[in-house]
């Protein structure tokens, strides 16, 4: 009997910290811990029994994702969020001990988010509740490659209404655009004011309440110089009063910036060139 009141005491001392626990390694995501009380059960050769846990993940993520669970690197339970882009899953039978957890999410149209993770301590015959998780947007580009002046598209999917911020390295410029109400969201990047080169890309996600997402993966794009299309110096199909602008900033020119203002690529913007315009001019 004398035994078994201490190890009573024992289990009452290790389960106590671990009440109202509250531990993250995202912003926003909070892990708290219930234990329904001590069992009455007489312990086994002297070893208290060990009962399993569960382990419950809530969050957000995008209208009809389908979301994986791993433990250990290794998946735990698959299962879609459901249509408003909320979701719950419950994990059971969990021994306890020193877990990592990893959840990722793929889009309708099968694009994966980066992976969260969280390493936790689970309790034998405790419930450990894994909430506030944001999964961060989806992210591809359309195209991925482009001469100078085109647009590209930047788009993805979030849990619906949240504002989506775009952030563009090397520059180091931030664009912004809301997702609507099926989680889909998209920007359309004028690549006029760009050098040509290398870029990267990545998203995050807010919530009007303060909360926000990780970023996204990261994903590149390359801006190409611009191939002259004889007179249609602003690229638009057409060789009108634009065009003729262009043409007469760089007048007189030698080498100029635009190298498509010089239409007939003899060094020099002049005469000829404007001749070259007034026969292809079409409105």
């Amino acid at each position: 009997m004398r035994d078994w009141l201490i190890l009573l005491l024992v289990a009452i001392l290790f389960f106590f910290p671990f009440l109202g626990l509250t531990q993250s390694e995202e912003k926003g995501v909070s892990i708290t811990v219930e234990v329904p009380g001590v069992p009455a059960v007489p312990p086994i050769g002297g070893v208290p029994l060990l009962f399993p846990a569960n382990v419950i993940f809530e969050g957000r993520a995008y209208p009809k994702a389908f979301i994986t669970l791993l433990k250990d690197n290794k998946v735990a339970a698959t299962f879609f969020a459901e249509n408003s882009g909320l979701f719950k899953k419950e994990l059971t039978g969990i021994s306890g001990g020193t877990y990592t957890f990893g959840i990722f999410a793929e889009d309708t149209e099968g694009r994966t988010s980066i992976t969260l993770n969280f390493k936790i301590d689970i309790l034998g015959g405790a419930t450990t509740t894994i909430s506030g998780i944001f999964i961060p947007p989806t992210i591809s580009l359309l195209p991925n490659e482009v001469e100078r002046g085109r647009k590209i598209n930047i788009l993805g999917e979030v849990f619906p209404k949240s504002k989506v911020n775009i952030f563009i390295s090397p520059i180091e410029i931030v664009k912004e655009t809301i997702a609507d109400s099926q989680g889909r969201w998209l920007f359309e990047l004028n690549t006029s004011t760009l050098k040509e080169g290398d870029y990267q890309v990545r998203a995050k996600a807010f919530l009007e309440g303060g909360e926000q997402s990780s970023f996204s993966q990261t994903v590149s794009f390359l801006v190409l110089p611009r191939k002259c299309r004889g007179a249609d110096l602003d690229f638009d199909g057409k060789v009108n009063i634009v065009d003729f602008s262009i043409l007469m900033y760089f007048w007189h020119s030698i080498s100029p910036e635009n190298i498509c203002a010089d239409i007939n690529q003899d060094g020099i913007v002049d005469l000829v060139d404007f001749s070259i315009m007034m026969y292809w001019w079409t409105a």
